[in-house]
Formats: structure tokens, sequence, C-alpha cells
């Protein structure tokens, strides 16, 4: 084919791709809303632990793993409870009559609304109050449980319809990736030789099952110890945690995709090693090295935190022995198995 017809054979592969990844947003617009709700789990559970941990060490149980204070653990736990302290008024002078409650209009200095309670106490019936209030030391402190299901918030009003549209596109390429690699397979096969789309036939399921791996391993496993280390961190220096959506959603997307990405590493290898850039012995002898440019790239992919670091740098150290077994024991040729012969 000339130049001109490579050119529009890859024009309709791509028109192809594209309806396809519009008819995978449609379908996944529909499952969006599910899908954030999903990806919250893991952040509530997260702080819902934290914040029993921290109310638990608190009234002083030191030892959480101890099991008698387990199960009030895990009532805390899974009512999203947090404990708080009150001076409770007298009940003599609980008579305030519903006339006395109003909307607070108090304004914050640039014209929106303060962080306060929507109805408050008439001035002049509070001060009368306050004016048959005992001693402050005198009032009764008590202990109550309050339910504190914290999520995640968003500053601005367009944020969360741009990331249902985010989590739709992401759901639907997920969904139509099948066809649209198809498609575009179509146009690059095309201009292969026969061994050539064997080899790929071969190691592109490798690439799909280890970029998979490194996906489950970062969402089911990974996520949840990194959120509890970051959240212990910023509990060690009392600062409160606001989760934003639009934050929290890259977060979440980022470190599957690193560790996807990451996990490609024995293919990497096996792809250096035949085209003749590396040898199996250069990979055995340089292994030191190896682990330290796996820790740095560990340090890269993932966020600023030591958890998710390590928790991908140990997969990859065994995922980097993987690869000298692949590039000793798969024979070079025609694919795996078959007799020592490369017909490029």
């Amino acid at each position: 084919m000339t130049f001109g017809e490579h050119l529009e054979e890859l024009r309709g592969s791509l028109v192809k791709a594209i309806i396809w990844l519009g008819v995978g947003l449609c379908v996944g617009l529909f499952f969006a809303n599910d899908v954030i709700r999903f990806i919250q789990a893991p952040l509530q559970g997260a702080i819902q632990q934290f914040n029993a941990d921290r109310d638990l060490n608190s009234l002083g149980y030191k030892d959480l793993s101890d099991p008698e204070i387990q199960p009030l653990r895990e009532f805390l736990m899974q009512n999203a409870l947090v404990w708080e302290t009150i001076y409770e008024i007298p009940a003599e002078l609980q008579t305030l009559a519903p006339e006395s409650i109003q909307p607070n209009a108090q304004e914050g200095t640039d014209g929106g609304d303060v962080d306060a309670p929507a109805l408050t106490v008439k001035p002049l019936v509070m001060k009368e109050l306050l004016q048959k209030l005992p001693e402050p030391s005198a009032l009764q402190p008590k202990i109550q449980l309050r339910q504190s299901k914290t999520s995640v918030s968003s500053l601005k009003i367009e944020e969360p319809f741009m990331i249902w549209v985010k989590a739709g596109l992401i759901v639907g390429a997920v969904l139509a990736s099948p066809m649209i690699l198809y498609h575009l397979w179509t146009f690059v096969a095309s201009g292969l030789h026969a061994h050539e789309r064997r080899h790929v036939y071969l190691y592109m399921p490798i690439s799909v099952v280890l970029f998979s791996s490194g996906v489950v391993l970062a969402f089911f496993l990974v996520l949840h110890y990194v959120l509890t280390f970051l959240l212990a961190f910023n509990g060690s220096m009392d600062v409160a945690v606001e989760p934003r959506l639009t934050y929290y959603v890259n977060f979440v997307l980022m470190l599957p995709l690193g560790f996807g990405i990451a996990f490609q590493l024995p293919l990497v290898m096996l792809f250096l090693q035949r085209i003749g850039l590396f040898e199996t012995e250069a990979y055995i002898q340089s292994w030191k090295v190896a682990v330290l440019v796996i820790f740095v790239m560990s340090m890269l992919l993932t966020p600023a935190d030591v958890t998710s670091m390590v928790a991908l740098a140990i997969p990859l150290m065994l995922l980097y022995f993987l690869g000298i077994l692949m590039c000793k024991f798969i024979p070079r040729g025609r694919g795996l198995g078959s007799a020592a012969y490369d017909p490029a």
C-alpha cells in the first residue's frame, strides 16, 4: 500500500476505536456513581479505623491487639462512632421555647456563611440562660458516642460532575478496550510477519495478566495500608483530614496504574535481552544495582509515602528474578517451547 493508503487505514481504525470508546462511555456513565462509591469505601474504612484507634488510645487503651477490647473496637468501626466530651446544661434550665430559636444569619468576611450551626438561640434568650448557669466548674462532664461518617468533599460546584464523567470514561475505556485494541491491532498486524504476530499473541496475554495483578494488588491490599499510614502520620501531627474528591480519585487511580506499569518488568527485561541490549548474565551480575533502581522507581511511581514504595519494591524484586528465569529458559525463536531458531 502507498503512504496515503496507510494513513487512510489508520484513520479508519482510529475512528472505529473512538466510536467504541463513545459506546463504552455511555455505558460507563450508567455505573459511574457506583464506581465512585466503590473507590470511596477504602477511605471511609481507613478513617473509621483511625478514629476508633485514636479514641481508644485517648481512653487509655494502649494495646489495641488486646482481645478484650476488640468487640468495642469493631463496634466503633462498624458504626463510624467517635467519642466526645460534653458538659450538660442542668435539666431545670432546659426551658427554651420554640420561638427562642432563629436561623443563624452570621456571615463571614468574604460574604459567605461561616462554618456555624444553621439554627441558633436568640441573643437575649441566650444571655438570660448564661446568667442562670452555675459556675463552669460545676457543670457535669459526660462522654457520648457520635456517628461521624467522614467522606470526601468538593470545593467547586462542578467538581463532582467532572469526576462523574471521568469515572464513566475510565469504566467505558475498560469495557470497550477489547474492541479498541482489536481495531488498533488490525492496523498494526497488517505490517507484521506471521512469526512476529505469533510473538504478540504469546506475550500480550502475559502482559495483561501482569498489569491486572499489579492493579489488583494495589487496590485491594496496598491501598488500605497506604491510607492507614497516611492517616496515622497526619494524626501524629494533629492535622485534621478532610479528603477532597478530585485529589482522592487521582490518588486512587495513580497508585494501581503505577503498580500495573511496573509489573511489566519481566517482559521489558525479556525484550531487552532479545534485541541484544542485555544478556542474562548481565542481569544476574547487576542484581544489586537493579534493587537500587527498583526502589528509586518505586518512589517515583507511587505517592509520597514509605508504605506504598516498599509494597511496590518487594514484588518488583521478585519480578526481576522472574524476568531472569524467563530470559534463561524461554528459547529464542517462534515461541515458547520451539527450537532455538530466530527467523528475524
